[in-house]
């Protein structure tokens, strides 16, 4: 990977992290806001539900913002390994990585790492 290259990936990385970083966090809302009425079943339900969602949404821009920092990190400490998959060195392939910039592993040992998550993909280069 050229500098031009490394470059144009630290800009990228680090538009996704202000772009995640401007995103509100989701609002978890109590399930009961006046205490002196009582909801029926339903409605705690859907609170109950909204609250998770809102849990779930929070945690994976966490998460997302975590990951982006390590790829900054990586590309910062060892730019000439930014590409190369963390665990067998084989670059990256392009389709991958402008799917997912913050990616350390290449399709193959992502599977192997985590099977379940690719249970879906029809082939290693399907990113859908």
């Amino acid at each position: 990977m050229t500098d031009p290259e490394r470059a144009r990936w630290k800009q990228r990385l680090e538009a996704l992290r202000d772009e995640t970083i401007g995103r509100d966090p989701a609002r978890i809302e109590p399930n009961r806001t006046d205490h002196a009425s009582t909801s029926d079943e339903d409605a705690q339900a859907l609170s109950e539900m909204h609250q998770v969602l809102a849990s779930k949404r929070n945690q994976g821009q966490a998460e997302r913002l975590r990951e982006i920092a390590g790829a900054l990190d990586r590309l910062a400490r060892d730019p000439d390994l930014f590409g190369l998959c963390a665990d067998c060195e084989e670059p990256i392939l392009p389709a991958r990585l402008e799917a997912i910039p913050w990616t350390s592993r290449c399709a193959s040992c992502q599977e192997r790492l985590d099977p379940r998550r690719s249970a879906t993909r029809k082939s290693l280069t399907d990113f859908s």
